[in-house]
């Protein structure tokens, strides 16, 4: 009896994550990511010293492949005090022969503590108000060899609140494409919009466009976006900017991924 042979498509993004959000791809087993973000932006009222830009912040992030299918990851931000965890779950994946699934689909699970206050929504009376967790499901199809699209059903959840009027529970939907220009160079674009947005502040949809350049085992980022978190339960819900190029509204990101075949 001969058996099937199933054929996988194979990077429908290059990195775990497309440029702010996480994309549906997983590493491989033992495999370990070490990851640097940073945005940098001015603030029109400060007079700043800083060489690059009047403010920026910054996260670390470690991510290591349990299986081929699992990803587990952590990560710190300064200065705004945010720690992330994270497992990334493959449930099924696109194939190449046109004879199973037509796309991917990768399920995320979230959860951040917040050590301190991000634009005075939280309260932060004890342990339990800190935190947020957001659940996605990353659905995603690679059309051609260059353009890939990934949606991404959004459920954010937060312990506290400082206004009443502000639900603790916020659905939202994200579009990310992908077009390859090159064996190592491709554009993306994220935005996300928000069903329920909170009442209590101004927000906008998170929004950015980037460039990804991968060089052997290390993936660069560069983007232009309007916020300035790393979170999904905060970038998603709580950008307040709209995205334009004024002094406090336009944040521009650098990410550097590094993986280590352990």
């Amino acid at each position: 009896m001969e058996t099937e042979s199933r054929e996988y498509v194979m990077s429908t993004f290059k990195g775990t994550r497309i440029s702010i959000g996480h994309s549906i791809e997983t590493r491989k087993k033992n495999t370990l990511e070490i990851s640097f973000m940073s945005r940098y932006w001015n603030v029109p009222e400060e007079t700043s010293d800083s060489f690059i830009a009047d403010r920026m912040c910054t996260r670390f992030g470690l991510d290591y492949g349990i299986s081929d299918k699992l990803t587990v990851g952590f990560g710190t931000g300064n200065p705004n005090g945010i720690f992330d965890g994270y497992f990334k779950y493959r449930l099924m994946q696109q194939r190449a022969d046109n004879k199973g699934s037509l796309f991917g689909i990768t399920l995320l699970q979230t959860g951040t503590y917040r050590s301190r206050n991000i634009l005075g929504i939280e309260k932060r009376d004890s342990f339990g108000d800190k935190l947020a967790f957001t659940t996605q499901v990353l659905i995603a199809r690679k059309f051609t060899r260059n353009f890939s699209l990934q949606i991404s059903p959004t459920f954010v959840h937060r312990t506290s609140s400082r206004f009443d009027i502000d639900d603790h529970n916020q659905f939202a939907i994200g579009f990310s494409p992908r077009y390859k220009v090159s064996n190592h160079v491709s554009f993306v674009s994220e935005y996300y919009y928000v069903a329920n947005p909170l009442e209590s502040i101004d927000t906008y949809g998170a929004f950015v466009l980037g460039v990804n350049w991968e060089v052997s085992k290390l993936l660069l980022q560069f983007k232009m976006t309007n916020n300035q978190i790393f979170t999904e339960d905060a970038f998603i819900t709580q950008t307040g900017q709209n995205f334009n190029f004024r002094d406090g509204n336009f944040y521009f990101g650098f990410h550097a991924t590094y993986h280590i075949q352990l």
